[in-house]
């Protein structure tokens, strides 16, 4: 066993300044947040939150993402981001804790947490909430600062506000179909840095698409052949 599987077991009977120190050490001996299979691997096992090579940011804050989180590869988070998957439970008698967190002594089960699956190539802004009624957030959407997000985003959208709203996508439908079938992300940095320019410069039909009107459908992914 080397010495970062090590730590990561010992994380789990440690707390506090002990687990910030095993974070940070396991984090920084592997190469810093994009690369480190052994933050991901606390995260998952302690946290119920399954990230994507080459995330980064809150997501590796403890509990800012609720059990049941999966998160895609190369998504970007803010610190201040934070995602429910559990909620007090309205149709239940009382919403107090005492009756749904076995923490404070009374009850034996957790409540449910609600899978939230957030893809790849996503940016969650400055202080975003994505609300536990959520399900997905789709590849390449952008969840602007301070946005509550309370339904589902489609790829590619940016949505902004309280409740939050698609206000316009990336892309064209054509770019966005054309990307969601590449499925660029599941290729390591090490390939993409042969094809720069298409990251580093505008893509497509350069720049936002036009401003869509409340209601506007999403954009469909493509169809899969299972290939």
């Amino acid at each position: 066993m080397s010495m970062n599987e090590w730590l990561v077991d010992r994380y789990g009977s440690s707390r506090g300044a002990i687990r910030r120190l095993i974070q940070k050490y396991v984090t920084d001996s592997e190469g810093g947040q994009n690369y480190s299979t052994g933050l991901r691997e606390i995260y998952r096992r302690y946290y119920g939150v399954d990230v994507g090579l080459y995330t980064m940011g809150g997501c590796f804050v403890p509990y800012a993402f609720g059990r049941n989180t999966t998160i895609g590869r190369y998504t970007s988070v803010a610190m201040t981001a934070f995602a429910a998957t559990d909620n007090h439970p309205m149709h239940h008698k009382s919403m107090h804790g005492f009756f749904f967190n076995p923490k404070l002594g009374v009850v034996d089960q957790d409540s449910e947490f609600i899978p939230l699956e957030i893809g790849n190539d996503v940016w969650l802004g400055h202080n975003s909430i994505i609300m536990p009624e959520v399900a997905t957030i789709g590849d390449g959407a952008v969840v602007a600062a301070g946005a509550v997000v309370n339904k589902n985003v489609p790829p590619y959208a940016v949505v902004v506000g309280n409740p939050a709203r698609v206000v316009r996508y990336r892309f064209d439908p054509e770019t966005i179909s054309h990307l969601l079938a590449e499925r660029w992300w599941d290729r390591d940095i090490s390939e993409l840095r042969q094809q720069l320019t298409d990251f580093t410069e505008a893509y497509g039909a350069g720049g936002l698409s036009e401003a869509v009107p409340e209601g506007h459908p999403p954009v469909a992914a493509p169809a899969q052949d299972g290939s």
